[in-house]
């Protein structure tokens, strides 16, 4: 019996389910929080082993001056730049942050939405719950992980030298932020009926949020007014190891319960299995859908016009970086042998390796969704018809190869547009463009092994793709990874537009083409889940 409350209380069975939810997630959220306290470890050392002298430090202190390193990183207030524990709340945080309110964007969605569309949610229900239980134990869920991480994560940096006091600090502000999001999860959760549509629109406002912050310290480096509109900046301004205050703690903690009693209120006046707002299809005039691959694109339309925006919005800002990297170069000795050694080509080789690597994780959303679809009974029925395997798993195949050729033009663009409005180069907008779109082999073979992991039925496959193409092209160097290792990242592979390995992406295509067939030749024997 899963009541632990009076059963005319609209939170009766909230433990249990907490209890279930944490028994559910136990590894999924271990390896969050493992990874997350490495980094409080790892950086650190990281940084004291690329940057031991104090002038090495200065030319990084001043390569995240420039527009787009402030809008990666965070605001620098002027004081003691070059101490370490500055330079780890400057350059960590915002980092920390997005991780953080992924990870409690996900876990909220998963236990409140995700069950009501899958019908887990009808199970449950069906025995003495409260009404505002199930979300009421997702953000308890999120609100004890979220201690833990701060937690472990202090512990973890202030082990390796750190001030505790700032230390806590900086962990509390970023756990505070990421639960602030895993309440606004739990509102876009009451606002639509999909569990995709919800994600979607919390990250996107979590992009949002980190846009308005960086343009914001643009603006001022030390943070304006449209700073403050976004609760990163309000993490980032409690201005830990430089001068410490904890009051902007309290509009953070305002702003969970303002929207706690959204999501109360919101679910208290909708239908279970229905949203406040309509979904597109549920007008009388929404178009039919034509054939499986079209499915796939409607399904993903929302999640591909979101991501589509903020490539755009942050290639642009990285095209932007071009000019203050080519200003900056004249007083550092350090870039100034960088670009010379690659060209200003080497550098929009590496913008836009980063923005691929991002993508990819956009085609590997599309594909593992395939598992899901299975999971909730909707990939049974479309195979009950009509509809092969083959034909299932291969539309989901096109359909995120055709959002990554979209997401990558709008970063080529986005790029070309920064940097040739900035250079007063207008032909660098079709060539950067262009060069963004060499990267769809990469994004085959990506997509291939997630479709890969999910004839597998192990869906965490594909993520791992992406962790290894992000790992490889960041933090390769610093790691000291064998260079064999970092080339076999198919993103580290291309190089557009400083040259166009004509044969490597001839490879990624026969590759991407064999795993595609082997991922569908599993996926043709295998039972449905």
């Amino acid at each position: 019996m899963i009541a632990t409350a009076p059963p005319n209380s609209p939170l009766t069975g909230t433990a249990a389910l907490v209890r279930f939810a944490l028994r559910r997630d136990r590894i999924r959220l271990s390896v969050w929080i493992s990874v997350l306290t490495l980094m409080m470890v790892y950086a650190p050392n990281a940084i004291k082993l690329a940057y031991p002298g104090e002038a090495q430090r200065q030319a990084r202190v001043n390569l995240l001056k420039t527009p787009a390193g402030i809008m990666l990183g965070g605001p620098m207030f002027g004081g003691n730049e070059t101490d370490l524990g500055v330079m780890m709340a400057n350059e960590l945080t915002l980092t920390l942050i997005v991780a953080a309110s992924i990870m409690t964007i996900q876990t909220v969605v998963r236990h409140t939405r995700a069950e009501e569309e899958s019908g887990a949610a009808e199970l449950v229900l069906s025995s003495v719950v409260g009404g505002h239980a199930r979300t009421g134990a997702a953000l308890i869920v999120i609100l004890l992980v979220n201690t833990v991480l701060a937690v472990t994560m202090t512990i973890a940096m202030a082990a390796t030298g750190f001030a505790v006091v700032d230390t806590a600090a900086m962990c509390l502000g970023v756990t505070a932020v990421a639960t602030v999001f895993g309440a606004l999860a739990a509102v876009s959760a009451q606002l639509w009926r999909q569990a995709r549509t919800a994600t979607g629109a919390s990250l996107a406002a979590l992009a949002a949020a980190v846009l308005v912050r960086g343009a914001g310290d643009v603006i001022d480096n030390s943070g304006s007014t449209l700073s403050w509109f976004s609760p990163i900046a309000w993490a980032q301004q409690m201005r830990p190891f430089v001068a410490l205050r904890w009051w902007p703690l309290g509009p953070l903690a305002a702003l969970i319960v303002v929207l706690v009693a959204t999501t109360v209120a919101l679910e208290s006046r909708r239908q279970y299995d229905d949203g406040v707002l309509a979904s597109s299809g549920e007008h009388a005039r929404a178009r039919p859908v034509g054939g499986v691959f079209g499915l796939h694109l409607t399904i993903q339309r929302g999640l591909t016009a979101g991501w589509a925006i903020g490539l755009l919005i942050a290639g642009a800002a990285f095209g932007s970086m071009t000019k203050s990297l080519l200003d900056a170069a004249s007083g550092n000795e350090l870039l100034a042998r960088v670009l010379s050694a690659h060209g200003t080509d080497g550098v929009y080789t590496t913008m836009t390796q980063f923005l691929a690597a991002a993508t990819t994780a956009y085609v590997v959303a599309v594909v593992v969704r395939l598992h899901r679809d299975e999971e909730s009974g909707i990939g049974e029925a479309v195979l009950a018809g009509s509809v092969s395997r083959w034909t299932w798993l291969l539309s989901a195949i096109g359909a995120a190869m055709t959002g990554a050729a979209v997401l990558l033009a709008c970063a080529g663009l986005g790029n070309g547009l920064g940097a040739g409005l900035t250079l007063g180069e207008p032909q660098t907008v079709v060539r950067l463009t262009l060069a963004a779109l060499a990267f769809l082999p990469a994004m085959a073979v990506v997509a291939s092994i997630a479709a890969l992991g999910v004839a597998l039925q192990h869906p965490g496959i594909g993520w791992l793709a992406v962790i290894f193409v992000v790992v490889a092209l960041y933090l390769g160097a610093l790691l000291r990874l064998p260079r064999w290792l970092i080339e076999a990242s198919p993103v580290g592979r291309t190089t557009a537009p400083s040259s166009i390995p004509v044969v490597a992406l001839g490879v990624m295509a026969i590759v991407a083409t064999a795993v595609t067939m082997a991922a569908g030749f599993s996926y043709r024997h295998r039972d449905v889940v």
